[in-house]
């Protein structure tokens, strides 16, 4: 399975902020692509501070998340080696930012709430379980 992976939406003063926090940790370029690598606590990270993942998303999609933050969203991409080191490092880099996480599959959410999500549920796995069906929403 391939590794789990996010994009990071928030205003380009925010993505500056996670960024500058991200490489503090000891992010080095990637030799083997033009993004980043880390890593960290015994775990790898790809990392995309580019932007560029914006040209995968619909125009009402960015439409979305212009409203949602206020203003024209930048991104940053993170794949995570394993489900474990996902839920370890966002839960800690996201903690005092604002912004959305796109699960890349199905679910769009604020920081904050991405991260109390992780906190109550551990072994929560994005990619199996949308927001809905682990709230017990129809």
């Amino acid at each position: 399975m391939s590794w789990p992976s996010v994009v990071l939406l928030a205003s380009a003063r925010e993505c500056a902020a996670i960024e500058a926090e991200v490489r503090s940790l000891g992010v080095e370029k990637d030799p083997l692509s033009d993004g980043d690598f880390l890593h960290w606590n015994g775990n790898s990270y790809a990392l995309d501070f580019s932007g560029g993942v914006l040209t995968d998303f619909e125009p009402d999609e960015i439409e979305d998340a212009r409203e949602r933050i206020g203003e024209e969203p930048r991104a940053i991409y993170v794949s995570c080696q394993s489900m474990d080191a996902a839920r370890v490092f966002l839960s800690s880099v996201l903690r005092g930012f604002s912004g959305l996480i796109d699960t890349n599959h199905g679910d769009v959410v604020e920081f904050a709430e991405f991260v109390d999500l992780v906190e109550k549920h551990p072994q929560w796995d994005w990619r199996r379980t949308e927001i809905a069906e682990l709230l017990g929403r129809p």
